[in-house]
């Protein structure tokens, strides 16, 4: 399978999150992964979006990694996402999952909003894996991740995925618009209402 890895930590190849998607190269050699450290280079794609336009047509699967420092996405992801809808790649079809590292502090909010967007780009979501930012280092952690990475393929393999959420049309809501009482007015003094 061509697996394209899109690391967004501005930290590049010292990123913990994509030494996760490295473990994950080397345990498994049938695959090609390519990986673009964009956020690293998001200022150039800005300018020219044509090469990793390039790499998007012809990825099978596209794997997000990035960090979630505060509840989200880095910074560079966002405009990455932004750069690839106003591209308007054709990214239909095409399987995409997620690796992050974290504390496990609000990350399910960084996760639904990658989720989102890759159904708004027409990918067929496969669940991701959140970890810690030492687990690659324990056993379990490398298990966790070599198990994500076998479910990951055999969803992709077998047709398996997140079905988008129905669009529930929205409903007009009436706004409230206060009507202030009529106040007779008198010929003595003048009458000010003050509301919050």
């Amino acid at each position: 399978m061509n697996i394209l890895v899109l690391n967004a930590s501005p930290k590049g190849n010292y990123s913990t999150t994509v030494h996760t998607a490295l473990y994950l190269q080397a345990l498994h050699p049938e695959h090609t992964f390519t990986f673009i450290p964009v956020g690293q280079r998001i200022k150039q794609y800005e300018k020219d979006f044509a090469s990793l336009r390039k790499e998007l047509l012809q990825a099978e699967l596209i794997l997000f990694c990035y960090p979630v420092y505060t509840f989200i996405a880095p910074y560079q992801l966002h405009r990455l996402i932004e750069l690839i809808k106003a591209d308007g790649v054709d990214l239909c079809g095409k399987f995409a999952s997620q690796i992050t590292t974290s504390k496990h502090f609000y990350d399910v909010t960084a996760h639904r909003y990658v989720e989102e967007n890759c159904l708004d780009l027409g990918l067929k979501v496969v669940r991701g894996l959140s970890a810690d930012m030492d687990d690659l280092l324990t056993a379990q952690g490398q298990k966790e991740a070599e198990n994500f990475f076998k479910q990951l393929i055999f969803c992709c393999e077998h047709g398996f995925f997140e079905a988008p959420l129905p669009r529930v049309p929205k409903k007009e809501r009436a706004v409230y618009r206060p009507v202030l009482p009529t106040v007779p007015k008198s010929k003595e003094k003048d009458v000010v209402i003050v509301t919050n």
